[in-house]
C-alpha cells in the first residue's frame, strides 16, 4: 500500500523522514521492518535478519519513495520541486464558479487573475461580468507593426483611461487600488511576494500574461515564484520575469451601488467600443476597421507579429460572447425600450462572435507552427476568406455599438 504525497509537500520534511527510519533501524525498533520490507531483498525477512543487515541513508530514502508510490527518490524529489510551497489560489477555480462558460481564447490570465482577487477579497464577480464591465470584451487596439496596443494591463489610472489602463475599473466603482512592486527590481520583488503570499494574498502579474503568483522559493540559491495561470504555469526565476511589475489588491473604499456600476458600465462598454483613438493608436471599431484593412491587404506582413495577428487577435474577439451574456443580463435589469435596445445589442455581439469565431477557425485551419505564416494564412486565396468573414463580424458589431449609443442615451 502507498500513501499519496500531501497537498503541498515539504521536501526537508520527507528528508527527515527517511533520516529517522534508518535512526529507527539502527537503534534495533522493529515496528520500521514494516517499511523495510518494501524493498525486493527484504520482502520475505523477518525482522531480526532486517535489523541485522548494512543500510545506508540511500536505501531509507527510496523505501519513502517507495512508500509514497514512487519508484526512485530522484523522482519523489522531482515531483515535490513541481509543488509550490503555499496554498495556490488557482484560476481553475474562477472559471468554475462562473455563471457562463468562458470561452476559449477570452481566459486571458490578467482580468483571470484580477477576477481571482477580487473573489479572495469577497468580492462577488465572474469572469463574464468583470469582462463585460471593465470594458475588456468591448475594447480592442490595434496598430500595424506593434503588438503593444493589444496589451490590457492591470495598471489603472482613472484620470488616463486608456486602453492599456481599463482595469481603472476596479478603484473608480469597487473601491480598490493596487499595490505595486516592479519586477526588474528583483529584491524589492522578492520582498513584496514574500510579505504577500505569507498573507495569503494573490498576487496578480503582467508576465506570462497575467498568472497569479501563489509561492515562492529557493532552489539552488536561485529566487523562484511559482506561476499559477493560463500561460506556461510552473515556477520562474524572478530574473527572467519580464521587467513589468506584480500587483495586490488594496481596500481603498466602499463600492458604489450596484445599479450606479451597471449604469457605468453600460457607458465604458459603449466608450471602449466605438471608433476612437488613443496617443495615435486606433481603438474600438476604429482599431477594428484598421486592423480588417490590413488583413485583406497582401502586401502586409504580419510574420514579426504573429502572436498579435492570431493568438491575441482571436482573445479580444472571442471575448465578444462575454459582451452578449452580459448584455442579456442587463436587459433582464431594465424594462421598455431600453431592454429592448439591450436585448437587440446583445444579438448583435452574439452574431459578431460568431463571425469571429468563424475567422479564428478559417485563419488556423490546417495550422503548423513549422509552416510559415504568409504560406498557411496569407496568401490570396486565404486572405480572400479570412477577410469576407472578418468584415462580417466588424459590421454585426458596429451595429451592437449603434444600438449601445440609443441605450445610453436612454440612460441619461
Amino acid at each position: 500500500m502507498t500513501v499519496p504525497l500531501p497537498r503541498h509537500p515539504n521536501l526537508d520534511y520527507i528528508k527527515k523522514q527517511a533520516k529517522q527510519l534508518l535512526a529507527a533501524h539502527k537503534n534495533g525498533q522493529r515496528q520500521a521492518c514494516q517499511f523495510w520490507r518494501r524493498l525486493e531483498r527484504f520482502s520475505n525477512s523477518s525482522d531480526d535478519e532486517i535489523l541485522a543487515a548494512d543500510l545506508s541513508l540511500a536505501d531509507a530514502q527510496f523505501v519513502v519513495a517507495l512508500f509514497y508510490g514512487f519508484d526512485s527518490w530522484g523522482k519523489l524529489k522531482e515531483e515535490i520541486d513541481s509543488y509550490p510551497d503555499s496554498d495556490e489560489i488557482s484560476l481553475d477555480a474562477v472559471r468554475k464558479r462562473c455563471k457562463h462558460e468562458i470561452p476559449e481564447y477570452a481566459g486571458a490570465g490578467v482580468p483571470l487573475g484580477v477576477v481571482c482577487a477580487l473573489n479572495h477579497e469577497g468580492v462577488d464577480i465572474d469572469f463574464v461580468d468583470f469582462a463585460a464591465m471593465s470594458g475588456w470584451a468591448f475594447s480592442f487596439g490595434y496598430q500595424y507593426g506593434d503588438i503593444s496596443a493589444a496589451h490590457m494591463g492591470v495598471r489603472g489610472n482613472p484620470k488616463d483611461d486608456g486602453p492599456i489602463e481599463v482595469f481603472a475599473f476596479l478603484p473608480l466603482n469597487l473601491g480598490f487600488d493596487y499595490e505595486m512592486a516592479r519586477t526588474a527590481e528583483h529584491d524589492e520583488l522578492w520582498a513584496f511576494v514574500q510579505k504577500h503570499v505569507e498573507a495569503g494574498k494573490p498576487i496578480m502579474s503582467e508576465h506570462f500574461d497575467g498568472g497569479l503568483i501563489t509561492a515562492y522559493r529557493k532552489k539552488g540559491g536561485r529566487r523562484q515564484v511559482f506561476f499559477d495561470g493560463t500561460v506556461f504555469p510552473g515556477w520562474t526565476y524572478i530574473e527572467k520575469l519580464n521587467p513589468y511589475a506584480a500587483y495586490t489588491l488594496k481596500k481603498v473604499g466602499d463600492p458604489l451601488p450596484e445599479k450606479q456600476i451597471r449604469n457605468r458600465a453600460l457607458k465604458r462598454a459603449l466608450a471602449k467600443g466605438e471608433p476612437h483613438e488613443w496617443k495615435g493608436t486606433p481603438q474600438g471599431l476604429a482599431a477594428l476597421r484598421s486592423y480588417a484593412a490590413d488583413v485583406a491587404d497582401p502586401s502586409k506582413d504580419f510574420s514579426d507579429i504573429e502572436e498579435w495577428f492570431c493568438w491575441a487577435a482571436f482573445e479580444r474577439l472571442m471575448a465578444r460572447r462575454c459582451c452578449e451574456l452580459w448584455l442579456r443580463d442587463c436587459a433582464g435589469e431594465f424594462h421598455g425600450e431600453l431592454s429592448s435596445l439591450l436585448k437587440k445589442a446583445a444579438g448583435k455581439y452574439r452574431e459578431a462572435f460568431a463571425q469571429y469565431e468563424g475567422y479564428r477557425a478559417a485563419v488556423q485551419d490546417g495550422f503548423d507552427p513549422r509552416t510559415p505564416l504568409r504560406e498557411r494564412a496569407r496568401t490570396p486565396e486565404r486572405i480572400a476568406v479570412i477577410a469576407s468573414i472578418l468584415e462580417r463580424g466588424i459590421q454585426a458589431e458596429s451595429d451592437g455599438v449603434e444600438l449601445l449609443e440609443e441605450a445610453a442615451a436612454l440612460l441619461g
